[in-house]
C-alpha cells in the first residue's frame, strides 16, 4: 500500500521504517530538505503544509494518509479526511488546550483545575500559566508559586492563555494505545516518565505494574480513543498522586514516551499505527524486559558514546543541525533486571539533578 505521510520529523522516519518492514511504500510531505523522513521515504514532496497543490500530489500519489505532528493543515486535512483515519477531531481538540480538558471532563475524566486567564484576577498560586495554542516541550510556559510571581507576570497582546492547578504529583505516566478499523483498541505497557526542563529525558518500564492507577489510566485512554473514533496510535499523558490519575493532556500521533515499544516490544507502537491505518488488526504487544528510553538532545550527544558496554539500541534522527535542546536521537536500553536498568541510567545520564 502506499502510504502519505505529513510531516518529516523523527516520528514519520520511525513510520516508514515500520512501513517498509511490512512491506509498504511511503511518500513524504514536508518543507525541509533533508528532513529526518527523507532519508527512509520513497519520495519526498517539498512544500509547505498549506501549499493545497503539494497536498492534492500527496494524495494522488496515496492510497492511505497519515500525520505524525499536530502542526499540519486543518482545512486540507479536513477537506481529504476520508484518506485519513486518524482524522481531524483528535487534531483539533490537542491544538487547544481548554478544549482539551474539556473534552476529558466531558469523558468523565479527571483533571487539574483549569480555566481561562484573561486577567490577573485569574490568576493564583500555585499553578501554571500556558498558551492554548502552540508550544511544546515545556515553551510558552509559566509556573506561578508566589503572589510576587503574578505581579510580574505579563500577559501578551493577542495570545490567548489556560491558568491549571499545580499538582504535586507522586510521578507522571503515559498510555499509548492504539485502535483499528474494527473497533479493536491495545494499550502498551505503562512508562514512568521524567522530564527535565519541559522535555521528556526518560521513560522507563521496570514491568507491566498492575495497579489500580494504571487500570484507570488504560481505562480512561481507551475511553478518549474509542470516543474519537480514532485509528492509530496516540499517547495520553496523565499526573498520578497516589491511586488518583489525573489528564494531562493527548497527542494524536505516536508518543516519544512510546518509543522504547520499538526494541522494548514484540510489537512497536509503530507497527501497531502502520498495521491499522492500512486496515490490518492491531496486536497486542508484550513487554520483553526491563526497559527505559533516554532522549538525545543536542547537549547530551555525550551520552551517545557513554552507552557503549550495555545492551542498547541507537536511533539517531539525522537530522542536518544540532541545536542544544533538540531531539536528536534516543537510546533504548533492555536490562536483565530492574536494578541493573536503574545502574545503566545511573551511569549514563551521570547527573540526573
Amino acid at each position: 500500500m502506499r502510504i502519505g505521510i505529513i510531516g518529516g520529523g523523527q516520528l514519520g522516519l520511525m513510520m516508514a521504517e515500520a512501513a517498509h518492514q511490512l512491506g509498504h511504500h511511503v511518500i513524504g510531505l514536508d518543507p525541509t530538505p533533508g528532513c529526518p523522513l527523507h532519508h527512509e521515504a520513497d519520495d519526498m514532496i517539498i512544500a509547505p503544509y498549506d501549499d493545497e497543490i503539494a497536498f492534492e500530489r500527496l494524495v494522488v500519489k496515496s492510497d492511505v494518509l497519515t500525520y505524525e505532528f499536530e502542526n499540519v493543515d486543518l482545512t486540507l486535512v479536513h477537506r481529504f479526511e476520508h484518506m485519513i483515519p486518524q482524522k481531524s477531531r483528535g487534531l483539533i481538540l490537542s491544538k487547544h488546550r481548554v478544549r482539551e480538558k474539556e473534552f476529558a471532563r466531558y469523558l468523565r475524566i479527571p483533571t487539574p483545575h483549569f480555566g481561562f486567564a484573561k486577567t490577573k484576577a485569574d490568576l493564583f498560586v500555585p499553578s501554571i500559566i500556558k498558551t492554548t495554542m502552540g508550544g511544546y516541550d515545556g515553551k510558552g510556559q509559566h509556573r506561578l508559586v508566589a503572589n510576587s510571581d503574578i505581579d510580574h507576570f505579563s500577559f501578551g497582546s493577542n495570545v490567548e492563555y489556560i491558568i491549571e492547578e499545580w499538582i504535586d504529583f507522586d510521578y507522571e505516566i503515559s498510555v499509548i494505545a492504539t485502535r483499528d478499523r474494527f473497533g479493536h483498541v491495545v494499550t502498551y505497557p505503562i512508562p514512568i516518565n521524567e522530564h527535565r526542563d519541559g522535555i521528556l529525558h526518560i521513560s522507563k518500564i521496570a514491568g507491566d505494574i498492575r495497579s489500580e492507577a494504571n487500570q484507570n489510566a488504560v481505562d480512561y485512554t481507551v475511553r478518549i480513543i474509542t470516543n474519537l473514533d480514532y485509528v492509530g496510535t496516540l499517547a495520553v499523558e496523565y499526573f498520578v498522586r497516589g491511586n488518583e490519575v489525573l489528564f494531562n493532556e493527548f497527542a494524536p500521533r505516536p508518543h516519544n514516551s512510546g518509543h522504547y515499544s520499538i526494541e522494548g516490544c514484540d510489537v512497536s507502537q509503530f507497527r501497531n499505527h502502520i498495521r491499522a491505518i492500512t486496515g490490518d488488526e492491531v496486536l497486542s504487544p508484550r513487554l520483553k524486559s526491563p526497559t527505559a528510553m533516554i532522549n538525545v538532545i543536542g547537549k547530551n550527544v555525550a551520552y551517545y558514546k557513554r552507552s557503549n558496554g550495555y545492551s542498547c539500541h541507537i536511533h539517531d534522527y539525522r537530522k542536518n543541525e544540532l541545536r542544544q535542546d533538540r531531539k536528536m536521537g534516543h537510546i533504548t536500553y533492555l536490562a536483565p533486571t530492574p536494578e541493573d536498568l536503574d545502574v545503566w541510567i545511573s551511569a549514563v545520564v551521570e547527573d540526573r539533578s
